[in-house]
């Protein structure tokens, strides 16, 4: 199934940039064409090669960084067209940049508005024809005849994620399940044809050319009857494992030289997303250490002035993987003891807490507090964007599900500080954090970032 959702991925990748360089020429053609679309027809030049090679690499780039084949936002055409618009948009930006840097001559505005027009009616069209085909009966007709053995929360998610990607080519047939309540009925749309004992005749008569066994862990010896059942049948079989409780956004099937392998623990982030991601915290967490480096400077000056107290404040947090590391911040609170700051603060903030000195509050308040984790980035201990790192002791109080938010680098700021910041209570910024996990890209960095911005100056939620 992975193999086939990349095939199509692939394909809808060629065809959008085929299409994309037609809707070029096609522009080109009516500028020259159109009466109102000559100006100085004498100058008017037509788009050269080179200018084809630079909008196919500009539009393969903005559409791979907008996420725009992820499966996860493959539903319907206007999930797609939300993806589409924003990429296309910042694409004709590029483009007019390098048209602008190439020096390129009498090239009106009327092409661009002609090519923006022509290239995104071709995607979106492109995409509505794909999906009417999937789901016509020449579609259905061509997709390979499933059945799912067993109806219950296991067998539902599965044909719920196939129906939601028609481009799978699947048909789901029924369901099979032992339940005799539920055979006749439909489940989530879908027949249950029969019990699992009918497996054979349902292939039979049914042509079903593949079964996904979908039954709970302990029906072992269920899934094994099906499983030789099928052995002697014109069949592909596959077994879904009930791990669902113990497995996280980052589960993978592996293959050990026969020996079929489920890893729990993989990364969320990996390859090249991880490469980019890396290098983007590198490049601009160097930039920003360099211009904000006076702004740290006074910022050292006033609290070693204030009260004497240490400048940086230390502490023991949790990263990815669960691995412990050391996050560094500006001081905000008194000093106790031997110079020693208050170490148990970060647990709950208030925003009347009176163990925050004036320099500390206006520290906080403008989260220029922040801004020594600039070294814990550079180090790739955290990211410049991810869920904020916790305390060991809080993340032992996790729930199981709370746990996935340590499947990536923990971050300087993060898609729920600018939804609310401090404001927002801690189970609403867990599944905020998630929320970040499961829609990773490299534009919703650089969206958290600039949004970031604004939050910073307001001072929003900060205290």
């Amino acid at each position: 199934m992975t193999s086939r959702t990349r095939r199509v991925t692939l394909l809808l990748f060629a065809a959008d940039i085929v299409l994309t360089l037609g809707a070029l020429y096609l522009a080109d053609t009516l500028r020259h064409e159109l009466p109102f679309g000559l100006g100085d027809g004498e100058h008017l030049a037509w788009i050269s090669w080179r200018h084809y090679v630079a909008v196919a690499v500009i539009w393969a780039f903005l559409l791979y960084v907008f996420n725009v084949y992820e499966p996860r936002r493959m539903f319907t055409v206007v999930d797609e067209i939300r993806m589409l618009v924003p990429a296309i948009s910042v694409a004709f930006v590029l483009l007019f940049t390098y048209f602008f840097l190439a020096k390129v001559e009498y090239l009106s505005r009327l092409l661009f508005a002609y090519f923006y027009v022509i290239n995104l009616l071709l995607l979106v069209n492109l995409r509505w024809v794909l999906r009417l085909a999937m789901r016509s009966s020449f579609g259905v007709g061509l997709a390979r005849r499933l059945v799912i053995a067993g109806a219950g929360p296991v067998g539902r998610q599965v044909a719920g994620l196939l129906q939601n990607r028609p481009w799978t080519g699947y048909s789901i047939v029924g369901f099979l399940d032992d339940n005799v309540e539920l055979i006749g009925k439909k489940v989530d749309g879908i027949p249950v044809l029969g019990k699992c004992d009918e497996l054979a005749e349902m292939i039979e008569h049914r042509h079903v050319a593949e079964v996904i066994v979908a039954l709970p862990s302990r029906s072992y010896e269920r899934i094994r009857e099906i499983v030789m059942v099928c052995q002697s049948l014109p069949v592909r079989i596959r077994v879904v494992p009930d791990l669902f409780n113990i497995v996280s956004v980052r589960a993978r099937a592996e293959d050990l030289w026969g020996i079929p392998l489920i890893g729990i623990r993989e990364p969320v982030i990996a390859g090249f997303d991880s490469l980019v991601k890396r290098t983007f915290d590198v490049v601009l967490g160097t930039i920003t250490a360099v211009i904000l480096a006076p702004v740290m400077l006074l910022c050292a000056l006033a609290l070693a002035v204030s009260d004497g107290g240490p400048v940086l404040f230390r502490q023991q947090r949790v990263g990815e993987n669960g691995r412990l590391f050391w996050i560094y911040k500006f001081r905000t609170m008194r000093a106790r003891g031997k110079g020693k700051p208050e170490e148990d603060a970060e647990a709950y903030k208030r925003a009347d807490d009176p163990r925050i000195t004036t320099v500390g509050r206006f520290l906080r308040r403008t989260s220029l507090d922040e801004l020594p984790q600039l070294w814990n980035v550079l180090r790739g201990e955290m990211s410049l964007v991810g869920p904020r790192p916790e305390l060991p002791w809080v993340v032992e109080r996790y729930e199981p599900w709370q746990r996935q938010r340590l499947s990536v680098p923990p971050g300087m700021t993060g898609w729920w500080q600018i939804q609310g910041r401090g404001d927002r209570p801690l189970k609403e910024n867990v599944e905020y954090d998630l929320f970040y996990i499961q829609n990773y890209s490299p534009l919703l960095d650089i969206t958290i970032l600039w949004k970031t911005i604004w939050v910073v100056v307001t001072g929003k939620g900060a205290y």
